[in-house]
């Protein structure tokens, strides 16, 4: 090959290459389209505040790859009314028409990965709707969360839309979150250990209360660990007697009286990370969220480094604390956080 056609020949591999990395993008979302497809609207897991879900039932049918994809429902209004849509869903940042939606009749996408769509609907130009949908459980559902504005942008309601893909059984599926307004279950984890502490003499009434609280015997306890607080003389671990105490108050529901015996425990000891957390977990309970936030605060500052397996359930709490409080940054920067730690969790899906 002389110097001028092999010139030419890498020319010609230059602009195949990068024609090619030009088109890799729609290729992969081509060859792995997780939207594509059936999806069924779940209503039982949907919701819609204020109320009532707009829709009795929908299906919603995904055409296309990457961000020139296309969309067709069908369904049946609350009202009984027969829903029947097209969506153009192409991701150039205009917005593209709408038909068939009595909300709405225009919509904007932007693509930001393949499991998650950010949009904006509007009617007759003013926006009334800004959203985000996330497929989630390895493909099997799409949740499509949303704000409700007027015309001035103030935000009127909530909306959040549960799909499964067709052909997947909802029973398979993890619970769903509690809804926004419910306070999560805080069942405390089971004390640790108390602390080694050089010639720790205990005394009888602290070792039956440590054998009743294993056993899950919280009324033994609470008296074995009174007897002890209520003695004259104490032992080194009098901080860990109220720690356990709190413990089983809580499990009783006791909150007024757990939250006694935490406040006490962290008098003798201030810097117990242990102490923080359950205290925190049953002020959320008692939905005291300024102190709440401020000992799950004060429990992740004690050692950012700490595999405390507490930390992601602390994360995910305080971050539905920030989200009562419509503060939604802080809340997802959280509950990212708590995902980082622990994909199990309920909000990680």
């Amino acid at each position: 090959m002389n110097s001028t056609r092999s010139a030419f020949a890498k020319r010609a591999i230059v602009f195949f290459l990068a024609a090619f990395a030009a088109a890799l993008p729609q290729i992969v979302f081509a060859q792995n389209e997780p939207l594509a497809g059936l999806w069924h609207l779940v209503p039982e897991r949907s919701r819609a505040t204020p109320g009532p879900l707009p829709y009795k039932d929908m299906k919603l049918n995904f055409t296309g790859a990457g961000k020139a994809m296309k969309s067709e429902a069908e369904g049946t209004y609350a009202d009984g009314k027969a829903l029947k849509a097209t969506f153009d869903m192409t991701a150039d940042s205009k917005y593209h028409p709408v038909t068939g939606m009595t909300e709405y009749d225009s919509s904007f996408f932007n693509r930001i990965n393949p499991n998650t769509t950010v949009y904006i609907r509007a009617r007759r130009g003013t926006t009334v709707a800004q959203g985000t949908s996330t497929i989630g459980n390895d493909g099997k559902t799409l949740t499509f969360s949303e704000k409700l504005v007027d015309a001035k942008g103030v935000q009127t309601g909530t909306r959040v839309l549960f799909f499964i893909k067709d052909g997947i059984d909802l029973a398979s599926l993890p619970p769903p979150p509690p809804a926004p307004g419910t306070v999560p279950v805080y069942v405390p984890p089971p004390p640790p250990p108390p602390p080694p502490i050089a010639q720790r003499a205990s005394t009888p009434d602290e070792d039956a209360g440590d054998a009743a609280l294993e056993k899950g015997d919280n009324d033994a306890a609470i008296a074995a660990f009174t007897k002890a607080i209520d003695a004259t003389e104490h032992t080194a671990r009098l901080y860990y007697d109220y720690l356990s105490r709190g413990v089983a108050y809580a499990k009783k529901n006791m909150n007024a009286e757990a939250l006694k015996d935490f406040d006490e425990a962290l008098k003798l000891k201030a810097d117990d990370p242990d102490a923080r957390f359950r205290r925190a977990g049953v002020r959320l309970q008692e939905k005291q969220y300024p102190g709440a936030i401020e000992d799950f605060t004060a429990f992740l500052e004690f050692d950012k480094d700490a595999m405390d397996p507490n930390r992601a359930m602390a994360y995910r709490l305080r971050g539905f604390i920030f989200n009562t409080q419509q503060q939604d940054v802080k809340a997802q920067m959280d509950y990212d956080q708590a995902c980082m730690l622990n994909k199990q969790l309920d909000v990680c899906n």
